[in-house]
């Protein structure tokens, strides 16, 4: 069973194991605690020649098993850290990994980073468990993001109101490791003591795909005025109709599929938007599940057309707003034949 962050920052100040599981979102958080456990494992002053980083799938598993079974030069212990390898995905490497992980030296300490546990294969996945700590280090609350936020600025004697705190949290897109760099800017940015709205929409950069999802919230409320204000600023960026057509299309699927599974759906979104659950589960119901099906297929269909140079892409976008707005407004959109 894995350990939530609170659990594992008690069991780390009893002292460090020398196997690991960390996987989840929030890179920012795992990141810390690799180097919290570094500072710990690597403290006589020979962490160059001890500590080894295997990342991505072009680690090779042969060299990381030389690593463990090498004793660490001139120290007590050393540091292994494998992040998003496939040494606990593929299996070909599963025989050999188990044999491993069931019998981990005891001057090496071993750090697994994964974003999904359910690619790791079971056996592997409980070995890790029980020899080991499995933490998962998953998207952190609106709340306790804000707080993080709000420390962040007193450390620097800054402060922020709690709806631009929000407003800053949303559009980084609830990430620790996106919030760690803006708040460092916003603060050296910062004239007085506060920090304003102006201020983080003139500095921080929203993603195209928040500035999207945003727009489709307007058309999803019938706040026509709002979302074709939203529409002229991305013609005059020159952003591709079939890129918003395409997030357009994602953010009624995720409606239509909350209608058809209700909260079972949060499994099926993609992990980045996953705390959008509750607010999806309660919005679908106020939208037709025909009409929301419809201009689904309006989308997919839109694509094609512009992609075979059969219609304008700002004009089939434009069609697509309207009937979105028709849903907005709890008109009914037939499907097409």
């Amino acid at each position: 069973m894995a350990l939530t962050v609170t659990q594992f920052n008690k069991q780390l100040k009893e002292g460090v194991k020398n196997l690991y599981l960390f996987y989840g979102e929030e890179r920012f958080l795992y990141t810390s605690y690799i180097e919290k456990i570094k500072e710990r494992v690597l403290s006589d002053g020979m962490a160059e020649l001890n500590y080894t980083v295997f990342d991505g799938k072009s680690a090779v598993f042969g060299d990381f098993v030389t690593a463990v079974n090498t004793y660490p030069q001139m120290a007590a212990q050393k540091l292994l850290v494998m992040k998003h390898t496939e040494f606990l995905t593929l299996a070909e490497y599963q025989k050999s990994a188990a044999e491993l992980l069931a019998a981990v030296p005891e001057y090496a300490v071993l750090i697994f980073v994964e974003e999904d546990a359910k690619k790791i294969k079971k056996d592997l996945l409980k070995l890790l468990e029980t020899r080991g700590t499995a933490v998962e280090f998953a998207k952190q609350s609106a709340a306790d993001l804000r707080a993080w936020v709000n420390r962040t600025f007193a450390a620097e004697g800054k402060r922020m109101k709690v709806e631009d705190m929000e407003h800053l949290v949303t559009i980084c897109g609830r990430s620790l490791d996106t919030l760690k760099t803006e708040c460092a800017k916003l603060s050296a940015a910062a004239d007085g003591e506060v920090i304003t709205r102006t201020l983080i929409d003139t500095l921080v950069q929203v993603p195209l795909e928040f500035k999207i999802y945003a727009m489709s919230d307007k058309l999803l409320a019938g706040d026509a005025g709002a979302a074709y204000l939203m529409l002229r600023e991305f013609k005059i960026n020159k952003e591709q109709p079939t890129v918003m057509i395409s997030l357009i299309y994602s953010q009624l699927a995720s409606l239509y599929m909350f209608r058809r599974l209700g909260r079972d759906a949060e499994d099926f979104l993609p992990p980045g938007r996953r705390f959008l659950a509750k607010r999806y589960a309660a919005e679908c119901t106020r939208h037709d599940e025909a009409s929301l099906r419809a201009v689904m297929r309006q989308c997919a269909e839109a694509d094609t057309r512009i992609k075979s140079g059969k219609t304008d892409g700002w004009t089939a976008l434009e069609l697509i707003m309207a009937n979105v707005i028709r849903i907005g407004r709890g008109g009914n959109v037939p499907l097409a034949r």
